[in-house]
Parts: structure tokens; sequence; C-alpha cells
């Protein structure tokens, strides 16, 4: 009888021939979501400088033409542009307060009815040019140097005070200023011995001989604030 031969292989030896005859090993490949990130990079890349610095370049052009535009002009023509700009505003339909910084006007009246922010922070940069001496021919330069637009806005971080600041000052400068007119007849039946020292918004309204009506009388906070704000306004105007 013969006996049956058992060919015995050791584990070792399995594991070493399977990796003599296996193929070479490759590189992992590149999971999709990174080749994906490095082709949104590249597309970044090419956006900023083409359409993104060209979108740029053209805006600017537009606030130098902004700048010039706001440019100091003589009594007669500073009128004649105000009449012009506020005529263009007005067939536009568009809304934006007589007393807001010319830049604020010229920047809606060229941007029309987009975010209000926007209009807020074009007007900013135009008058912050306007005050360094920057000329139209050189805006573009000037914000590029400054980190665009946006680093221009929060640069006024330093000196901006809120609505409510801007009434505090000016309340406290109250005292110092002339009388211009003591006015009771028709006023008495609304004076209220509990609000004497405190400060209230009379709506007037101006009459053909120099004289104004007054209309209406308003304590509310609001309006008080809002009234002391646009002193601080004017005040720091006439200051500069």
């Amino acid at each position: 009888m013969n006996a049956i031969m058992e060919l015995r292989v050791a584990p070792s030896d399995v594991v070493l021939n399977a990796t003599r005859n296996a193929a070479p090993a490759s590189k992992p490949a590149m999971p999709q979501s990174v080749l994906s990130l490095k082709a949104l990079e590249q597309s970044r890349l090419n956006w900023e400088t083409t359409a993104f610095r060209t979108s740029n370049q053209q805006l600017y052009a537009v606030l130098a033409d902004c700048l010039a535009y706001g440019a100091t002009l003589p009594l007669a023509e500073s009128k004649q542009r105000a009449e012009e700009l506020e005529q263009f505003i007005k067939q536009r339909g568009y809304i934006v307060k007589k007393d807001s910084p010319l830049m604020t006007r010229v920047a809606k009246a060229v941007f029309g009815n987009v975010d209000r922010r926007r209009i807020s922070t074009y007007s900013l940069v135009l008058r912050t040019a306007q005050k360094a001496g920057v000329k139209p021919s050189a805006l573009a330069d000037w914000i590029e140097a400054n980190g665009g637009i946006q680093e221009i806005k929060l640069g006024r971080s330093a000196t901006y005070k809120s609505p409510k600041q801007r009434a505090e000052e000016a309340k406290s400068s109250l005292a110092t200023l002339p009388t211009l007119a003591t006015a009771k007849e028709g006023l008495a039946l609304l004076a209220d011995a509990d609000f004497v020292g405190s400060e209230c918004v009379l709506l007037a309204e101006q009459q053909a001989d120099g004289s104004f009506h007054i209309k209406a009388l308003s304590r509310s906070g609001t309006a008080v604030n809002a009234a002391l704000a646009a002193l601080y306004g004017e005040q720091k105007r006439t200051a500069e």
C-alpha cells in the first residue's frame, strides 16, 4: 500500500511567493475631490488676474469720473451742478437726502438703486480720496495702494462715530450755541413742566419774508437724536 505523500508548505513561503509574483504597486489615485479643488484653485487664479482685475479697473475708472464730477467749483458753478444733480436723481426716481454729502449724491446718481451699503462705501472712498487730495487720474493706483475699496472703508474705524455718539457729542455742544430766537406764542399749550431742560424738535416751514412758521413739536427720542446727529454733521462740515 503506497503511502500518500502530503506536501506541506509553510505559510511564510506562500506569502513570499505571492509577493514575488504580484504586479509592481502603483501610486494611489488622487481623490476626485482634491482634483476638483485644484481645478477650482486654478480658476480662482485665472479670475484674479483677468476678469476680477479688469472688473475692478473698470469700477475704479467710474469712481475716478465721479471724483472729477464732485471736484470743488466756484459758487455759481457749484450751485448749477447741485441743481443738475437733484434733477437727475429726481428723473431716475432715486431717493437720497438733500443734505447728504455731495459724493453720496453723485454715487447714488451714477450707481442707482444698488444696495445702499455699496453707495455708502463708494461715497466714503470718494470723500476720503478727495480729502487726501487724490487726483482722478491717480485714483485707481491710490485705491490699490491702500488695499482696495473695502480696506479703505474699514480704515475709517479710527475716527468713525455711530449716530448715537454723534448725537451725544452734538448735545454736549448745545449749551455753547447762541439762542437764535425765543418762541412762546402758540407753543405755550404744548409746554410740559416734566420736560423743562429737555431737548425737543420743532418742525418749521420757511416763508418768503425770511420768517419761520412752526408747524409741529416732537419730543420723540428718535427724532431728537436724529436732529442732533444731523447737527453734528453740519458742525463737522463747517469746521473742515
